[in-house]
């Protein structure tokens, strides 16, 4: 049996139907074996991985030159991946009559972008990252606009007070005043977006807002650990275990003996603790605060 002819132009990332056709592949031999459709119109060989960068590089060749990268995709191109790993969607804002059609993988809006609220990665325009802040602020659920302002403050990409400036001197865009109201919860200090999103469950089921990164000192004032969150005023730590090493699993737990022994309680959560059992997590953590005020 003969093995089909595969430019090896085409084999290494993401092309358009022309650029097929020009390499000698047809219409007819698209719709088969080895190529994969990634959006309508832009085809990858079936040996490489569905991926952000893929998916990428792919809109690149669909977005014309008055679109913007924004949102979720903008950050991560700024270099602060907030995204979950299942979401592969690429995110372009375009100007009042130029948007393209809105297509399975590539999301799309109408904005009114400044030229100072684009940048340039890569010869690739995207919004700035307090464009970016201020956007999903007012854009996203709650909780995860929150977490890409908490990203790109610790970053030090975005700071607070001009965050705030920047929504004061907007008007009249669409979700403005409900982005504002959530400066009050942004956190520099947040080193993850799980941290984020701990952090977050707690404050909206009315527990007092804990203290993020809160360094533990011993009777002799000498650094023992610091905690994810902590509650100070009754000596607990609340932390989200996200290791994904043995090591550094190992070096966490070392470090929470080390708080404990010094009359702290540590209670940790994994990420089901967080998306799949929140009343639960909500509940220990209150009853601790309780327990150890009494």
């Amino acid at each position: 049996m003969s093995t089909a002819w595969i430019p090896e132009e085409l084999t290494t990332a993401p092309f358009t139907r022309d650029m097929a056709n020009a390499a000698g592949v047809t219409d007819r031999m698209l719709r088969g074996s080895p190529w994969r459709q990634v959006f309508t119109g832009v085809w990858v060989h079936g040996a490489l991985a569905d991926t952000r960068e893929l998916r990428l590089q792919a809109a690149r060749l669909l977005i014309p030159p008055c679109g913007v990268l924004c949102g979720l995709t903008s950050a991560w191109a700024g270099g602060v991946d907030v995204r979950r790993l299942d979401d592969l969607d690429v995110h372009v804002a375009f100007p009042k009559g130029k948007r393209i059609r809105k297509r399975p993988g590539l999301a799309v809006c109408q904005e009114t972008l400044d030229p100072s609220d684009v940048a340039l990665v890569d010869g690739v325009p995207v919004t700035t990252a307090l464009r970016t802040a201020f956007d999903c602020l007012r854009w996203l659920r709650r909780v995860e606009g929150i977490v890409v302002a908490d990203a790109l403050t610790h970053a030090g990409l975005v700071q607070l007070d001009e965050l705030a400036a920047y929504f004061a001197s907007r008007r009249r865009l669409r979700n403005l005043r409900i982005g504002e109201r959530l400066l009050e919860f942004v956190e520099p200090l947040t080193e993850s977006p799980m941290e984020t999103r701990l952090r977050m469950l707690l404050v909206d089921a009315g527990l007092p807002r804990p203290n993020p990164q809160y360094e533990v000192r011993n009777r002799l004032d000498d650094f023992v650990g610091r905690l994810d969150l902590a509650y100070p005023e009754v000596r607990l730590g609340v932390e989200y275990d996200g290791a994904d090493h043995w090591k550094q699993r190992r070096e966490d737990d070392r470090r929470r003996a080390a708080i404990r022994a010094c009359d702290w309680e540590v209670c940790v959560f994994s990420a089901d603790d967080v998306f799949v059992t929140p009343d639960a997590t909500v509940s220990f953590v209150r009853q601790l605060l309780r327990s150890r005020a009494a």
